[in-house]
């Protein structure tokens, strides 16, 4: 199916985002995401952080995933 992988892969990144906030403001280390995302492998883990740091719902800093700005703004309008 053609969509199969594309929902897959939104589907991964929903999950590594909703990890990074719940972390806080603390951020999430990259090696905590496999643990709170079980299910998903590191490969898929790796794909979806680059795809949200690509589209800033993400940011890294000091080595930790944080939520960007539009992240944080639609979990208020949404909670999780």
């Amino acid at each position: 199916m053609a969509g199969t992988s594309d929902r897959e892969s939104r589907e991964a990144q929903a999950r590594v985002l909703r990890a990074v906030l719940l972390a806080g403001d603390d951020g999430l280390a990259e090696e905590d995401l496999e643990e709170r995302c079980a299910g998903l492998g590191a490969p898929e883990i790796e794909a979806a952080v680059e795809a949200l740091l690509a589209s800033n719902l993400l940011r890294r800093i000091e080595a930790r995933l944080h939520p960007s700005g539009p992240a944080t703004y639609f979990d208020r309008l949404r909670p999780l």
